[in-house]
């Protein structure tokens, strides 16, 4: 396997990185050939383009923060466009949140922090198809920027102006379209760029989370760009089989922020909580395989496209499957928060960012997944279309965003070449997980007491404090902001957790080869631990 993985590696990556050395002594190239705004423009290093990706979905999660924030306040009173936004408006700002939240920040943002983290966890000296990362990457760029423009010309679900409504289809297939090209490249570098010795099985748990996700996209965006086209066409020649309505047309893409597909956005924190217990705790983790398949399982109860009409609707409370899948999510999450806690009893860890965004993110996932298991008791409970629905969606988001904190502040010196502070890295997740119980509790509240329209609208004095809730939540997210951004010191640790796998044997930031020398040899799981080649982890 590691001789069919080196020629891959070879095949992949010509265009961008070097020759592997033959001799101990052969040179490494280690700085990309230009720089400044021409060698951003023009880069094809894996960690350039996944910096572009996080840095422009943090911007995109403010303009979608602060939407959503006026959606709940104009609907304070449980009618939209009745306090600070007219009706069509309020339209527009609801399902702009709605459907950024996903596609234009937390997947391109954890997509950029993968292209970052897993070509320098699996031992490459670039990630697979470097150029069409970069493509994916400026084709977001675009197709975001056309989603934005769309929304501001009154485009968008309903949209005032028919043209405009084009774009915004258009748009969104986009956006789709380069996020699958993003998840092939990241998908490729775990399967075949790997270094030798390292088989699947000794992947780390954030490379391994990172390719169930990416397979989950390649599933499931493609499924979203045919429906767009669908629409696109028609809205464009009849309004025939979807209406020109803006409920009509947004319930064909909602289904990609809801029960089960949106636990597609938050796989990789579970990948990344065993990675920080593990670094933070110097535990190794017998139960490899146990972890893996955990992991997995997660990934196959997050695929939502194959029931694509059900899920649009009410309705999908009542389909077989859908139920099974609600009840069944909550015990992948359970079994790695039970891996997690085992590495911990057995050695006090050190208190690190990662290590508490991890913890923090996983508890508000595995409280999501089990509001969401309560909606398979459709008969007894009638929670399909109420605020419970609601609710349970924004748990899985801010969970997957406080996974994306923690992992930024984990790999802080490989993200941003810097130790981040440690202060903001444990006060955000905390400050944004507290304002995801006051956002979706009176949401859940709502969904399960309110009578009639009040359990979809929301009651409301629990509306008011939901509304109290977003504002902890992007309070949250400006702390995490302030302790990634300063000026980065001379004598950066490469290494400031004591890791044991690849990625920290790399320099901060690392070069534009990742590893100066040869890769480490990969005997275990863990490479870099001292007694690595005397015990090996069992898968």
């Amino acid at each position: 396997m590691g001789d069919v993985a080196d020629e891959v590696h070879a095949s992949m990556t010509a265009t961008q990185a070097p020759p592997r050395p033959t001799a101990p002594d052969a040179p490494v190239r280690t700085a990309a050939p230009v720089g400044g705004l021409a060698g951003i423009l023009g880069s094809a290093d894996h960690k350039v383009v996944g910096r572009l990706y996080v840095g422009t979905a943090l911007l995109m999660a403010l303009a979608s923060g602060v939407a959503g924030l006026l959606a709940g306040i104009d609907r304070i009173d449980g009618v939209a466009g009745n306090t600070i936004l007219n009706e069509s408006t309020a339209d527009q700002v609801v399902t702009f949140h709605a459907t950024s939240a996903t596609l234009l920040v937390l997947i391109p943002a954890l997509l950029g922090l993968a292209m970052v983290v897993v070509p320098l966890q699996v031992g490459a000296r670039t990630i697979a198809f470097p150029r069409a990362a970069a493509a994916s990457y400026w084709t977001f760029l675009v197709g975001a920027g056309m989603t934005v423009t769309a929304y501001a010309i009154n485009g968008g679900p309903g949209g005032g102006r028919s043209d405009a409504v084009d774009l915004w289809l258009a748009a969104t297939a986009l956006v789709a379209v380069a996020l699958v090209l993003g998840s092939v490249c990241v998908a490729t570098t775990v399967l075949a760029v790997r270094t030798k010795g390292m088989g699947l099985d000794r992947v780390p748990f954030f490379s391994w989370s990172m390719l169930c996700t990416s397979v989950l996209w390649l599933l499931t965006l493609p499924v979203l760009v045919a429906v767009l086209i669908v629409m696109y066409v028609d809205h464009r020649y009849g309004q025939v089989f979807i209406g020109d309505g803006g409920p009509a047309m947004y319930e064909q893409v909602a289904w990609f922020g809801r029960q089960p597909q949106v636990y597609a956005v938050a796989i990789p924190v579970l990948g990344l909580v065993l990675d920080a217990a593990t670094t933070a705790s110097g535990v190794r983790l017998v139960q490899r395989g146990a972890a893996r398949v955990a992991i997995g399982a997660f990934a196959v109860l997050g695929v939502g496209a194959f029931a694509l009409e059900a899920i649009s609707s009410p309705e999908a409370a009542d389909q077989p499957v859908t139920k099974a899948m609600a009840l069944l999510a909550p015990l992948p999450v359970l079994a790695v928060v039970g891996l997690a806690a085992g590495m911990l009893r057995q050695r006090f860890p050190k208190v690190t960012s990662g290590l508490v965004g991890g913890i923090i993110a996983t508890l508000v996932l595995l409280l999501a997944t089990l509001v969401g298991a309560a909606t398979a008791f459709e008969g007894a409970l009638e929670l399909a279309g109420t605020q419970w629905v609601t609710a349970q969606a924004h748990l899985t988001l801010v969970a997957a965003a406080i996974g994306l904190v923690a992992g930024l502040y984990h790999w802080s010196t490989k993200v941003v070449g810097r130790v981040a502070g440690e202060g903001p890295g444990r006060t955000a997740p905390l400050v944004i997980a507290l304002g995801a119980v006051v956002l979706a509790g009176p949401e859940a509240l709502s969904g399960l007491l309110g009578d009639g329209d009040e359990a979809a609208t929301g009651i409301e004095a629990l509306n008011a404090a939901a509304v109290a809730g977003a504002v902890l939540v992007l309070l949250g997210g400006l702390v995490a902001t302030s302790g990634l951004v300063g000026r980065r010191r001379a004598d950066e640790p490469a290494d400031p957790w004591d890791g044991h796998t690849l990625e920290w044997a790399t320099a901060s930031p690392p070069s534009f080869s990742n590893f100066d020398g040869d890769v480490p040899a990969v005997t275990s799981a863990e490479p870099l631990r001292v007694d690595a080649d005397a015990e090996e982890v069992s898968a």
